[in-house]
């Protein structure tokens, strides 16, 4: 991950320095998805199983197998109605949403099963990117995997201008043969980018696969980070257009296209270990938008969390992932996919708290923070990097270092999922009272 002092390490998808862009999220233009605005009545989404081919068949919420956009303004109700047409239960879960209501708990959580409804409702409390799935417990992961999640765009109250708006949403889908999984940019198996040279593009980017890294490359490209996992951070540029997503993670990046008319930038996605997909972006004919360089970025209007903490009084603690026989694995001493009964944890709200997480395996793992982003804290010191997380990439045989404010009551998941593997993910829970 690169840090203010250290940021133009280059990225490539090989074990060793995928580790160095973990965490960081920003993302190339993308096909322009279907979008759902809200409105007072609730948007229907439908969980289905479609056949697009012989040996094809993801699960979406969308009878064309495009991922919902869904928007909504910062403290604005969104109601959501999900009809469940499966021949198995499903549920919805927010990843990455501060709710208003933080008694009330994370809602649509509860399955809904096959052929069955619910209304859902959800009050975002940040402008920025959640990414909405099947809950992390049960039969979500597979759905997940299967395709079956969609984006939520929390409109911040003044847009960048001189910037034009593009999502990728980024999945992967397995054909019924058993071949390898297939990455999709918005629903679909290719990547085809338009731009007209010197045009800004405002990047909203959500990695929708639950146990994948995947690096993006746009080579000789500007790409300058403005937010990750739906909080704005001090703007930064992407050095060589490289940057590394972890499941679940969303980023926005404002790109300056570089390029003469009629030219044809190159675009790569890499799975660590896995598929990749080359596209382009192609620049259009037109004359360019401008010729001088626009001023240097402002920052995103922050959201209403403690920008800075107070490490005196901190509850520090350690939760370590453990190898297990099977290929199984433990995330502070349980190998149980089911929350346990009692909390890993309890803390006083307003309290900070620093965690180590020791990954004391050979692969990497996914540790997921819901409800209270959190600031990477530096290896050598209690120094944190320019950006607020709820994701972190742990590599093997490392520790990650990472705190938060509890600023919400409640009681809160932790999930940890290995990269690359199919074993559901460990939950722990904390609570904070």
């Amino acid at each position: 991950m690169p840090s203010p002092s250290a940021r133009r390490a280059p990225v490539n998808p090989d074990r060793r320095r995928f580790a160095s862009g973990l965490a960081l999220a920003a993302a190339a233009a993308a096909l322009e998805p279907r979008r759902a605005f809200a409105q007072p009545q609730p948007v229907l989404m439908t969980a289905q199983r479609l056949e697009l081919s012989p040996d094809t068949s993801p699960l979406a919420y969308d009878a064309g197998g495009i991922p919902p956009v869904l928007r909504v303004r910062r403290g604005e109700r969104l109601a959501i109605r999900l009809a469940n047409d499966l021949a198995e239960a499903t549920s919805l879960h927010w990843h990455g949403l501060r709710p208003q209501d933080a008694a009330a708990g994370l809602p649509g959580l509860a399955p809904v099963a096959p052929g069955a409804t619910a209304d859902i409702a959800v009050t975002p409390r940040d402008a920025g990117i959640v990414l909405f799935h099947p809950g992390l417990v049960g039969t979500g992961p597979r759905q997940m995997r299967d395709g079956l999640a969609g984006i939520l765009i929390v409109d911040h109250a003044a847009a960048p201008a001189d910037a034009r708006e593009v999502v990728l949403h980024l999945a992967e889908t397995a054909p019924r043969s058993g071949a390898q999984p297939r990455i999709l940019v918005n629903g679909r198996p290719e990547m085809a980018l338009r731009a007209r040279a010197g045009e800004r593009l405002w990047l909203r980017l959500a990695n929708a696969t639950p146990h994948r890294l995947v690096q993006f490359a746009a080579p000789d490209q500007t790409l300058t980070l403005v937010a990750l996992d739906g909080q704005p951070c001090e703007p930064f540029r992407l050095d060589g257009g490289r940057i590394v997503l972890g499941p679940g993670q969303r980023a926005e990046a404002m790109w300056d296209v570089t390029g003469q008319p009629g030219a044809s930038v190159p675009v790569n996605l890499a799975q660590l270990g896995g598929a990749s997909l080359t596209g382009s972006l192609a620049i259009a004919d037109d004359a360019a938008v401008r010729t001088e360089p626009l001023p240097p970025l402002e920052p995103l209007a922050a959201s209403p969390l403690a920008q800075t903490l107070d490490f005196r009084r901190a509850q520090r603690l350690d939760l370590a992932i453990q190898g297990a026989p099977g290929g199984e694995f433990l995330f502070g001493g349980r190998a149980d996919a089911a929350p346990a009964a009692t909390p890993a944890f309890r803390v006083r709200r307003g309290s900070v708290v620093m965690v180590a997480l020791k990954n004391e395996t050979d692969r990497f793992h996914a540790v997921h923070w819901h409800g209270h982003p959190a600031r990477l804290l530096d290896n050598m010191d209690d120094g944190w990097k320019p950006f607020f997380i709820d994701t972190v990439i742990c590599p093997p045989r490392s520790t990650s270092r990472i705190a938060f404010l509890a600023e919400m009551a409640g009681r809160w998941p932790v999930t940890c999922q290995t990269i690359n593997a199919d074993p559901a993910p460990r939950v722990l829970w904390f609570e904070v009272s």
